[in-house]
């Protein structure tokens, strides 16, 4: 048996594919509250918490970031980080009938990202969710 990973965290998940947000689309479920970034065809990935505030999709093979997932979105996390409130306002419309533009996709990609390289970046640790056991998850 393999050594297993119990925990990723900054020192293993490689942060630096968060520049991947920038090829995803942004679906709002408005339904659940939630606001997930992935590429078109979406790539089998591990939900890894970071500080109960988003979700990282990791591929396990290559531990890159392969999609975000803002759970209530707008009841909870605008909240918590008003900085995204004023891109958000102004493109959850479009996002919600998936008619971005894109100049528009463009710009409030690269808002999103740089906001979410920043918490994620301060917060310092990212955890497996707690569904996912080491004996579980395919990270060997």
């Amino acid at each position: 048996m393999g050594s297993e990973i119990r925990e990723l965290n900054n020192n293993t998940i490689k942060l630096e594919t968060l520049k991947n947000l920038m090829s995803f689309s942004p679906t709002y479920l408005g339904d659940i509250d939630t606001l997930i970034f992935q590429p078109l065809n979406p790539i089998p990935a591990v939900s890894v918490d970071c500080e109960g505030d988003i979700l990282l999709r990791i591929d396990p093979k290559t531990r890159e970031i392969v999609g975000v997932e803002i759970e209530d979105f707008e009841g909870y996390f605008i909240t918590k980080y008003p900085a995204f409130a004023p891109i958000w306002k102004q493109m959850k419309g479009v996002i919600k009938k998936n008619k971005c533009g894109n100049e528009n996709l463009t710009v409030f990609l690269t808002i999103v990202q740089e906001l979410l390289k920043e918490l994620v970046n301060n917060q310092g640790c990212v955890r497996l969710m707690p569904s996912l056991s080491a004996s579980q998850s395919p990270l060997l």
